[in-house]
């Protein structure tokens, strides 16, 4: 009996707890995250995205002109020596000289390699806008209904869930 006494003594002297602002916090966090994320984050992958689909309009002059780099500095002599040797193998009599075989195979070579790149990261930075873009409206649904248990009688959690479903495409 004594412990029940010293217990319910122990938690009325207990400061009270405000949930409510607890709560208030938590979606408080939860916004900035969304603002972070559409802040910063996903306008960076959409401009990387972006970037490549640039590079891939510009990447046929850039690549002529480390060609021509290639050839003034020699390194380009070596490589050459070695494709213009299987290019002569597989000539047959009548066809296209074998040196402009060697040409057109190294440089569709450099060219598919670098516009499989380019595209490979080109999609790998769409789909993480998309991704993010999905977390930041979970997130500021998240907020929406934290504001809403925090505070019932608010209009703003009301007007912030409104907001947030009309930018998912859900009903209100």
């Amino acid at each position: 009996m004594k412990d029940r006494e010293q217990l319910a003594a122990r938690s009325t002297d207990a400061p009270a707890v405000d949930v409510g602002e607890g709560v208030r916090r938590l979606a408080a966090e939860n916004e900035a995250l969304v603002a972070g994320l559409r802040g910063g984050q996903i306008p960076q992958r959409i401009g990387m995205a972006a970037a490549c689909q640039t590079l891939m309009v510009e990447l046929p002059r850039e690549l002529a002109a480390q060609v021509d780099a290639d050839v003034a500095s020699g390194a380009l002599a070596q490589r050459w020596e070695a494709a213009r040797a299987a290019a002569v193998e597989a000539a047959a009599p009548g066809e296209v000289d074998p040196g402009l075989v060697a040409i057109s195979v190294l440089l569709r070579e450099h060219g598919r390699g670098a516009m499989r790149h380019l595209i490979r990261r080109a999609k790998g930075w769409a789909a993480d806008a998309y991704r993010m873009e999905g977390e930041a409206s979970a997130l500021e649904a998240q907020a929406a209904r934290l504001r809403r248990v925090a505070d019932p009688s608010s209009t703003a959690a009301d007007e912030a869930t409104r907001t947030t479903n009309d930018r998912a495409g859900t009903p209100g």
